[in-house]
């Protein structure tokens, strides 16, 4: 059952953004009264970029039992028509369903099927590791995805309380140090990266409880100018499916100089299968996705492969669902990004498999900087990788191709190499 804070907006730490939740509750409620049959059978979608109206009108849906799809206010390019197309498909969902999306690395658009029981059960393993205490939270993060959703529901469940800003406040000199003293945030490696490069933003985050960083390997130069700056960094594991993290190494061991995401959170069982890929079972992974159920109590396959250290911190290797297929050739594009890495001619880079009619799939390597040479590049890889697993296209770009959460932002590779190089 919804708590009964979110209807009196209670969770939200500022009074002025209160009054605001309120105010568009109570409307949004009042619209819901007048949807006919057929719209409230396949659900309300809701797609705000304010963060404090995006929650009015989740939760007054959510407090109606009616099923609720989130989306980006700004969806790109021919989403609209795909997501039309999959509301249609199925003309009644059933109450009380939470589809958010997620598309992994393979770009399509997909929504997990969450209920309240789900994503609270999500909250009850870390309210476990923090003694049942409160979870107030400074949340940056876009509420249509699990890692923002997740900070808000654990500020409701737990009795704590939300501010919301941006994650490049931390850097500015007028960001009211108050607003994340003491409280829990979530950030994505590329955005934790950017912070430590201003000792402003850096000062502010020292004095956060507990930093949460999930979405994406945390890479070795990250965690170390991480812990030089002494930030209470928590690596954490999870994704859509399980209502966020399942996994967490705590501030304390991160700073000690442990590795990984850390064990399991109480309720959650993971265990790998014969080809080393993990899986999960636990009440917070969803009840499947918009175009099938799953199997009450199954385990859920992940795509991450990885192993347990010798400390019981969970290391995640990579992902199988980055094989790229080029010629026949099955190549994983993190080993590859590794090799580019090692070279120490680039400061990032980003593999992957783009459509190409001869290969199946091309193997492109985006690498920043601009200046990086592709020639050097590759001619080094020829010392290191099988010619099979040397990239096709070198590009060097400003900035790597990747979504809001960090994430490699498979549209954008494809229309960069369509666009300017095919």
């Amino acid at each position: 059952m919804i708590p009964e804070t979110v209807f009196s907006g209670a969770w939200l730490a500022c009074t002025s953004e209160r009054a605001r939740y309120l105010a568009a509750f109570v409307a949004e409620q009042e619209r819901m009264f007048t949807l006919d049959a057929d719209l409230r059978a396949k659900g309300v979608v809701v797609a705000e970029a304010d963060p404090v109206i995006f929650c009015s009108k989740l939760f007054a849906a959510l407090a109606e039992n009616l099923p609720v799809w989130l989306r980006s206010a700004f969806p790109a390019g021919d989403e609209d028509l795909r997501f039309a197309d999959i509301l249609d498909k199925d003309q009644k969902r059933p109450s009380g369903s939470l589809f958010v999306p997620t598309g992994g690395t393979s770009g399509g658009l997909r929504f997990a099927r969450h209920s309240w029981d789900s994503i609270q059960a999500a909250v009850v393993g870390l309210q476990h590791v923090v003694e049942d205490k409160s979870l107030p939270t400074w949340c940056c993060l876009p509420m249509r995805h699990v890692a923002g959703l997740m900070q808000v529901v654990r500020a409701v469940v737990s009795e704590g309380d939300v501010h919301f800003g941006e994650y490049r406040d931390l850097a500015k000199r007028s960001f009211p140090r108050k607003f994340i003293e003491n409280r829990y945030v979530s950030l994505v490696p590329t955005q934790l990266a950017r912070l430590l490069a201003s000792p402003i933003a850096v000062a502010n985050l020292q004095t956060a409880t507990a930093i949460f960083v999930g979405g994406g390997p945390l890479n070795a130069k990250v965690a170390f100018r991480a812990r030089e700056a002494n930030l209470p960094v928590a690596p954490t594991y999870g994704m859509t499916e399980t209502a966020g993290m399942v996994t967490l190494l705590s501030p304390e061991l991160f700073l000690s100089g442990r590795n990984g995401v850390g064990a399991a959170l109480p309720g959650t069982e993971l265990v790998f299968d014969e080809t080393g890929v993990l899986r999960i079972r636990s009440d917070s992974v969803c009840l499947g996705y918009h175009d099938r159920d799953f199997e009450s109590g199954a385990w859920f396959q992940t795509a991450d492969a990885g192993s347990w250290d010798e400390h019981g911190s969970l290391q995640i290797e990579g992902r199988r669902d980055r094989l790229v297929n080029t010629g026949g050739v099955k190549v994983d594009s993190a080993k590859v990004e590794r090799a580019i890495l090692d070279t120490g001619l680039v400061e990032k880079c980003l593999v992957a498999g783009i459509p190409d009619p001869e290969w199946g799939e091309r193997l492109v390597a985006f690498c920043s900087p601009v200046s990086a040479s592709p020639g050097a590049v590759e001619a080094a890889l020829r010392n290191r990788l099988d010619r099979t697993h040397v990239p096709k296209l070198v590009l060097p770009v400003d900035r790597l191709p990747r979504d809001e959460l960090g994430k490699p932002d498979v549209g954008a590779m494809i229309a960069a190499v369509r666009d300017g190089y095919l």
